[in-house]
Parts: C-alpha cells; structure tokens; sequence
C-alpha cells in the first residue's frame, strides 16, 4: 500500500476520533506516523500538530454550526493552555515527568469512572458556562494546567477538557466535545509554528492527514449527535482509559 494512502487511512481515523470525541486526533495521529508510516517520535508530533490545526478547526465548526459549542469557555482554555505550554517547555527535565504521568493516568481513571457511573443525569448539563469570574478564573487554569500536559507528556487537550468541562464545569457532553475542538485550533496552531520554524514537518504527510481528517470529523461528528450525551460519555470513558493504559506502559 503507497505511503499517500497510508497517511490518508490514519488522516481518516484520527478525523473519526476527533468528530466522534472532541479530541484533536494527536492521540490516532502520533503512533500511526511512528508505527505505520515510521516516522521518528519528534517529527511525528510535530507532523501531528500541523494535521489537528486541520481536524480541530473542520470539528470545531461542525460543532459549532450544530450549536455546540462555547466559544467564551473555549477562548479562555486555548489562553490559558497556551500559558500553560510555554511553562511546561520551561519546566521540562525540572519536573520528573512521572508525576505528571501519575496525575494524568489518576485524572482519567476517575473521571472515566465517574463517566462510567453516569456522569451527568440526561438533560442536566448546560450549554454555556457560567459568567462569574471564579469559573473563568477556573477554566483559564485548566487550559494552563492542560498545556503543561501537553508540553512535557505529548497529550491531547481533549483528553482533559472534554470530561472536566462534563464533570466539573457541568456543560452537556456535546458542549464539552464542541468546546474542546475551539480550544485545540490555536493551541495546536501555535505549536505548529514552533515546529514549522525549526523544520520538523514533513508538510507533504500533514497536508495528506489533514484533508483525510476532514472526512473523517464529518463522519465521527454526525455519529457523535446521533447518540444520545449519557452514551458519549461512557464512549468517552473507554477512551480514557485507553489513554491512560498508553501512558502507564509507556516508556518515560
């Protein structure tokens, strides 16, 4: 099978996941760059980053245009998530990079329990989140702590927005997947720059993924409102617990 349809099989899947989940699609982009088309580990993030500016931005809309989505909430968690990345950069090698693997790995195990048990009562989450100055203090502090992640472990922000924005935050599953996609766009473009800048991307591939994404986030979106917030949410949970098997057996 030609590498250009490789990369436009994993383009397609990361863009399913994307739509279906509110993710980026770095999660399905990285290791089908590593395993499948062999690239090495830093370019394939970097690869990646370019390709989710696609998929986030193609999802975001489609969220968006199906009114799904909080574009204030978003704005606030790509702010502080940008913040949050730039002190990670800072912090890399100051911090043992297994803590911050145990904090993710215990977020995702409670929070896909929680999912699990229930989550949200049907009908109960909202559609915006409220405008007191604790909860945009809030969430800005969970787009800084979600780009430290990001930074020094390679996660997806949707890995942590979507349930905390569910869970704590309380916005309908759809709004949180919605929410999630508007923060990713500039949180990823803005490291793609950075990795544009020092020539880690391989421009042909990322053009390839992306637009196979874009078929994909249109599949996983209409997918995603065809199910009912209570089954996202248990979808999700698998989801989260996969990642964090990932982390656990990964290598630091």
């Amino acid at each position: 099978m030609s590498r250009t349809l490789l990369a436009a099989l994993v383009g397609i899947t990361a863009g399913v996941a994307s739509g279906l989940f509110g993710i980026g699609g770095g999660l399905v982009f990285v290791p089908g760059l590593v395993l499948i088309l062999g690239f090495e580990q830093h370019r394939a993030h970097a690869t990646s980053s370019a390709a989710v500016v696609v998929t986030a931005t193609t999802g975001a809309i489609r969220f968006f245009d199906g009114g799904a989505a909080d574009l204030r909430a978003g704005g606030l968690l790509a702010g502080g998530a940008i913040l949050g990345a730039l002190a990670g950069a800072t912090l890399m090698g100051k911090v043992p990079s297994k803590w911050l693997k145990a904090l993710f790995v215990s977020v995702a195990v409670v929070a896909a329990v929680r999912l699990t048990l229930g989550g949200l009562s049907p009908g109960s989450g909202g559609h915006h989140i409220e405008s007191t100055l604790g909860a945009m203090i809030g969430i800005v502090l969970l787009g800084m702590a979600t780009g430290v992640l990001m930074s020094m472990l390679g996660l997806g922000g949707g890995l942590v927005y979507v349930p905390i924005l569910a869970l704590i935050f309380g916005l309908e599953q759809h709004i949180a997947q919605g929410t999630s996609l508007v923060a990713i766009v500039p949180t990823a473009a803005s490291a793609a720059i950075v990795h544009y800048r020092a020539h880690r991307i391989d421009i042909p591939i990322a053009l390839i993924l992306g637009a196979g994404s874009i078929a994909g986030v249109l599949l996983g979106a209409l997918l995603a409102f065809s199910l009912a917030g209570s089954t996202l949410q248990f979808l999700f949970a698998g989801l989260l617990v996969l990642a964090a098997a990932l982390q656990l057996f990964r290598k630091s």
